[in-house]
């Protein structure tokens, strides 16, 4: 039998059994507790970068209010021994939801939120980012994105951004309060080249209350977007769009998926989490045509989720937050051969 038959073979076999959600922990499964301490930590960001993996996250007080949060970034070889590289801290900016990227010139580049508040009150938001040096063991101090004044509001926040052929990509998204004294917000798909100047691409128009959204590319060029939603259903999106990326057909998934990330598997299949229909974090399988099925339930609890992912040599490593062992929140890293995604 030809090889690439067999790997055919494989692949559908494999996917085949992507039929339910495991019941239990599959045994060549491991997940380890690699970050705790008395904060809250959560929020969390994975990448592969020199060899080496970086997982960046918030560390606070606790989940809002309190003292600002700061972003940690700890490497590790193998993903076993964990050590800080760094800390990114901005008086007066409560810095959220850090996303790792690696920018055309070869450089760590982390997004994240910038919460201001006075006492429990959001005064406002405003999306910051750093950049580290050649080797990633250094980053800059965060600095405010640049973008037009006409999609501005009081508070933005660029969640995630993903480069394509020399761009990045990211779902930016506003909240302002209606007449009813309530917070409505709405998404837009904006793009840069240098990581700090941003414009518009399109208003995705999306109704529920989008904000949290991940975007994956295809081979040819169309982009995927799963978007968090937190009114009507509450039940995630998955957008596609093809270039320019300003006309997108949106399909309904069958969750509610809090703090999205997904990654591509082979065989036009993706894997994605977040924390499932808020009570845990989990693993879904989905195609572009919006095919969900679950199929992993991670160690974790209501209070969980914001997973990051790598995926190489047929394994998916994983990041991710849980409260479920500890008082506090703690940091989380998986190692799931992608054959034990049955």
């Amino acid at each position: 039998m030809k090889k690439s038959l067999v790997a055919t073979i494989s692949i559908l076999t494999f996917f085949i059994t992507l039929n339910s959600i495991s019941q239990t922990l599959p045994k060549g499964v491991k997940v380890s507790q690699i970050y705790s301490d008395e904060n809250y930590n959560a929020f969390t960001s994975l990448i592969k970068f020199k060899g080496d993996f970086y997982c960046a996250f918030r560390s606070g007080e606790k989940h809002v209010y309190g003292k600002d949060g700061i972003i940690k970034i700890i490497t590790s070889k193998d993903g076993m021994a964990w050590k800080e590289v760094d800390q990114i801290a901005l008086s007066g900016f409560d810095l959220r939801d850090p996303k790792l990227s690696v920018t055309p010139e070869g450089l760590i580049m982390a997004t994240m939120g910038g919460s201001i508040y006075e006492g429990k009150t959001l005064l406002g938001g405003i999306p910051h980012v750093a950049f580290s040096n050649p080797i990633g063991n250094k980053f800059s101090k965060p600095q405010p994105i640049r973008y037009d004044a006409g999609i501005k509001s009081k508070f933005d926040w660029l969640w995630s951004l993903t480069w394509h052929e020399g761009t990045g990509y990211g779902g930016m998204y506003s909240r302002k309060e209606n007449e009813a004294g309530d917070n409505e917000t709405t998404i837009k798909l904006v793009k840069t080249t240098n990581g700090v100047d941003y414009e518009m691409v399109a208003d995705l128009g999306i109704e529920g209350n989008p904000n949290e959204s991940t975007i994956r590319f295809l081979s040819n060029g169309d982009m995927l977007m799963l978007i968090r939603r937190e009114k009507g259903n509450k039940k995630a999106y998955l957008g596609k769009s093809s270039p320019p990326y300003t006309d997108w057909n949106f399909m309904e998934s069958p969750y509610f998926i809090g703090g999205p990330d997904f990654v591509a598997i082979g065989g036009g299949q993706y894997i994605g989490g977040g924390r499932i229909n808020r009570e845990y974090t989990g693993l879904v399988s989905f195609d572009k045509n919006g095919d969900f099925k679950e199929v992993l339930k991670l160690p974790s609890n209501s209070d969980s989720s914001y997973p990051g992912f790598v995926f190489e040599n047929d394994i998916l490593y994983m990041s991710y937050y849980s409260s479920h062992e500890t008082e506090k929140t703690s940091i989380y890293f998986a190692e799931i051969p992608l054959i034990e995604l049955r």
